[in-house]
C-alpha cells in the first residue's frame, strides 16, 4: 500500500510540470504573435533597393510600363487609283493618321488608321447678288474619299530600322461637295450632291528609322505603301456636275475605290 500512494503522490507534480510547461509555451507564443502584430509594415521599396529587390510574381513598376506603349503616326500620302478608278482620276495628294497599341510586349500593334483625299476640284466665280454683278464669289466643287479602318500591325519594338507588315478592314466614303464664300460676315454655304458608303479592306507594309531614341518615346521615319480595295461606290469625278436653270443634274459611276498609297510621315512610340 505505502508503494503505491508513493506512485501516486508523485505523478502529481509531473503533471503539474507538464501543465506549466504547456502554459508557458502558449503564453510565450501568443506573447511573440501580439508583438509581431504590433510592428508596421514594411514597404519593399523603401525596405530592399532597386539592386538588392528580391525576385517576385508581381512585376516592377518598369515592367508594367512595357504594356502600355502606344505609336502615333501623322502622315503624307498620294494615293495612284487602279482599275476602273484609276482609269477616271489620276494620283492625287491626302492625308492620313494611324494611332495603335502595342499588344504587351508582342509585336502586335492595334488600332485605327484614318486617311483623306480630293481627288478632284472645280472652282468657278460667279456674281454672289443678281441685282449686284460686280461682286463675284468663288463656287468649289470637291471630289473627295474618306477612309477609316481597324489596323493590325507587326513590326518589332526593338532596333533603329523596323520594318512592318499590316492589315486594315473598314469602310470607304465618297462624295461631291459644293460650297460658296458668302462674304467675311456670311460664312460659307454648301451642299454635298453626292455620298456613298462601301466596307473597305486591305494590307500594306513600310519600315520606320528611328531618328530620336529616348527610355520613354522612340521617333522615327515613316515609309510605307498600301493597297486598299473594297465594295463598289457611287462617286464623280471632276465636271461631271451638269448645270441648268433649276438645279444640277448628274451621272454617278459606280466602281471599287481601289488604290496604292505612297506614305511619308513620322512615328512616335510613347
Amino acid at each position: 500500500m505505502t508503494k503505491r500512494v508513493v506512485l501516486e503522490t508523485s505523478s502529481v507534480p509531473r503533471r503539474r510540470r507538464r501543465a506549466g510547461v504547456t502554459l508557458t509555451a502558449a503564453l510565450v507564443f501568443f506573447a511573440c504573435a501580439s508583438w509581431a502584430g504590433a510592428q508596421p509594415a514594411v514597404d519593399p521599396d523603401v525596405a530592399i533597393g532597386p539592386a538588392e529587390r528580391i525576385p517576385g510574381p508581381g512585376p516592377s513598376v518598369a515592367e508594367a510600363s512595357d504594356w502600355l506603349r502606344f505609336q502615333f503616326t501623322p502622315k503624307f500620302l498620294t494615293g495612284v487609283p487602279i482599275g476602273s478608278f484609276g482609269n477616271r482620276i489620276g494620283a492625287t495628294p491626302g492625308g492620313a493618321v494611324d494611332f495603335a497599341a502595342r499588344v504587351g510586349r508582342t509585336p502586335v500593334l492595334v488600332g485605327v488608321a484614318l486617311d483623306y483625299l480630293r481627288y478632284g476640284t472645280e472652282t468657278r466665280r460667279v456674281a454672289l447678288f443678281p441685282g449686284v454683278p460686280e461682286v463675284f464669289s468663288d463656287v468649289d466643287t470637291t471630289n473627295n474619299l474618306f477612309r477609316s479602318h481597324a489596323l493590325v500591325r507587326f513590326q518589332s519594338a526593338a532596333g533603329r530600322a523596323r520594318p512592318y507588315a499590316e492589315g486594315l478592314l473598314g469602310f470607304s466614303y465618297t462624295y461631291t461637295h459644293t460650297s460658296i464664300d458668302l462674304g467675311h460676315e456670311g460664312g460659307r454655304a454648301g451642299t454635298t450632291h453626292l455620298g456613298d458608303f462601301a466596307p473597305s479592306f486591305g494590307a500594306g507594309g513600310g519600315v520606320t528609322i528611328g531618328l530620336v531614341s529616348r527610355p520613354d518615346a522612340h521617333v522615327a521615319l515613316d515609309v510605307g505603301l498600301r493597297y486598299i480595295t473594297g465594295g463598289d461606290v457611287d462617286y464623280l469625278t471632276r465636271g461631271e456636275l451638269r448645270r441648268n436653270g433649276v438645279g444640277v443634274t448628274f451621272t454617278p459611276t459606280r466602281s471599287p475605290a481601289s488604290l496604292f498609297a505612297l506614305q511619308l510621315g513620322v512615328a512616335v512610340d510613347f
